[in-house]
């Protein structure tokens, strides 16, 4: 059977790497422009692209899932497996099991990246915020912890106009 797979788990793979190749450089220009001001319509096709992207990555993750029940292997070490059963049966796995690798490294590096992005989104969502409250006339408060380790909120800023 992995003498039949084995030809589709190399153009899957291969695709698989070209997409995530493209998500890195995605997620590399998202995080430049979160550092620009005023870049929110660059900002949204790349949320688009990198939609369609992580749509056809989860289609690859699905496949691969396929590939790995007609083998009759686990999903946590399956394509490892996989890899070594094929070698067993004289297949070469060179090119596939190379860019298995790379596409598991860069897929760890897309991650780290889209952290680093979410958080400097979330930050500029919590700017944002504060800028909308102090405009609206809303005291800033900040959650602490006291002594006795209750939460507590405090204001920590003043309005600048109060209507």
């Amino acid at each position: 059977m992995i003498h039949k797979t084995h030809p589709l788990a190399t153009k899957l793979i291969a695709t698989a790497l070209n997409n995530t190749q493209q998500l890195y450089q995605l997620l590399n220009e998202e995080s430049i422009l979160l550092k620009a001001k005023g870049q929110t319509q660059a900002l949204d096709l790349i949320v688009q692209k990198k939609n369609v992207l992580v749509s056809e990555l989860n289609t690859f993750t699905s496949q691969v899932e396929q590939l790995l029940v007609s083998e009759k292997l686990s999903k946590q070490d399956g394509m490892i497996q996989y890899f070594a059963i094929a070698k067993q049966t004289d297949i070469d796995t060179t090119e596939s099991l190379s860019n298995w690798q790379k596409l598991s490294e860069l897929s760890k590096k897309c991650r780290t990246l889209n952290e680093q992005n979410g958080a400097s989104i979330h930050i500029l969502n919590q700017h944002t915020q504060r800028i909308l409250s102090i405009l609206k006339g809303k005291p800033q408060t900040t959650n602490t912890y006291s002594r006795d380790g209750r939460a507590k909120s405090t204001p920590y800023s003043r309005t600048l106009v109060s209507v």
